[in-house]
């Protein structure tokens, strides 16, 4: 039998919750061998879990333990540790292959320095945007390279996340980066890479929430290089219902994605209705393992330098939103 990947998780949360349950299906050829967390019966019971070390501290696991490979599944402020680095760059350090959930920063500096790093070191690395890997991707690009796009709209809009670190700009980057990250992401994925952003935001809809401070809803227009215009939507004040996608809008064609659901397109002669079919999760973890035992980066289809240019992408939104609506060219 090959030898298995040596995995450490830093971060037991929900959203390492989410790769827990892919890694149970993996044993064959992965192994989790330690775990991290702040909160010590979370990192315990993972430990009990999957029979690993658990630890409290980072530097303590990535000091004592031989890991192939690290999972970062950590709230978006604790990324970059003030003046003195951070765990994605003293996991590179330890030649650790490096899993990032997004966003994988909250500046351009840190996600570039990291970046360089996996450049430098020719480390394999993904980061968390799973919906790449859903089984009708290969169909929505083939349809679309045959249509005219002229302009989308796109959103991801519903009630807010309970998380302490969610509700506030200083520790999440709000909505724009730290959910609708996934449509930045994906519309780029989609039409290519974004050359100009304007974005303004709301406040004022969310009275009753303590110590919240960022906007309620914001509205983001994107220019692409290909000339495609759209309007990205957030919003997370609504308990009524919301609605996570795009529409795209062609001549004489549309189309309707829902996020991580399916989509449907409309032509004069011909409707498609296509449902997401596979478990596109156990897939993007599926991916990052084999691409470390092949030693093949390309089997990766959200690399950390994509999350690094649709972090690009919100963080232009935000701070056009901070002045004004001014007009972010991105390079």
């Amino acid at each position: 039998m090959a030898k298995k990947v040596k995995v450490g998780f830093v971060g037991c949360g929900g959203i390492a919750g989410f790769h827990f349950a892919h890694f149970e299906k993996m044993t064959e050829k992965a192994q989790i061998v330690a775990v991290c967390d702040l909160v010590d019966e979370r990192a315990q019971n993972t430990a009990a879990r999957f029979k690993a070390t658990a630890y409290k501290d980072w530097r303590d696991m990535l000091a004592k333990e031989k890991l192939d490979a690290v999972y970062v599944c950590i709230e978006p402020c604790a990324h970059e540790l003030k003046g003195s680095g951070g765990m994605e760059l003293a996991a590179i350090e330890q030649g650790c292959h490096l899993f990032v959930e997004k966003p994988v920063a909250m500046s351009m500096a840190y996600a570039n320095k990291v970046l360089a790093g996996l450049k430098k070191k020719k480390l394999i690395n993904g980061a968390g945007f799973q919906d790449r890997y859903q089984d009708i991707m290969p169909y929505m690009k083939n349809w679309l390279s045959k249509k005219d796009v002229a302009f989308i709209n796109g959103y991801w809009v519903g009630g807010m996340p309970g998380v302490w670190w969610w509700r506030r700009r200083e520790t999440s980057g709000g909505q724009a980066v730290e959910q609708t990250i996934h449509i930045f992401d994906m519309v780029r994925y989609l039409f290519g890479e974004v050359v100009a952003v304007q974005a303004f935001g709301r406040r004022g809809v969310i009275t009753d929430v303590e110590n919240y401070d960022t906007e309620d809803a914001s509205a983001v227009n994107l220019q692409f290089e290909s000339g495609v215009i759209g309007t990205v939507y957030s919003g997370c004040f609504t308990n009524c219902g919301g609605k996570c996608g795009i529409d795209i809008y062609c001549k004489d064609a549309r189309m309707d994605y829902t996020e991580s659901a399916g989509f449907k397109a409309y032509e004069p002669n011909l409707n498609i209705d296509m449902k997401t079919g596979n478990d596109y999760g156990q897939e993007e973890d599926d991916a990052f393992i084999d691409a470390i035992i092949e030693k093949d980066q390309s089997l990766i289809l959200s690399p950390y330098s994509e999350a690094v240019k649709a972090l690009e992408v919100a963080l232009a939104a935000n701070e056009s939103m901070d002045n004004g609506g001014t007009l972010i060219r991105l390079k």
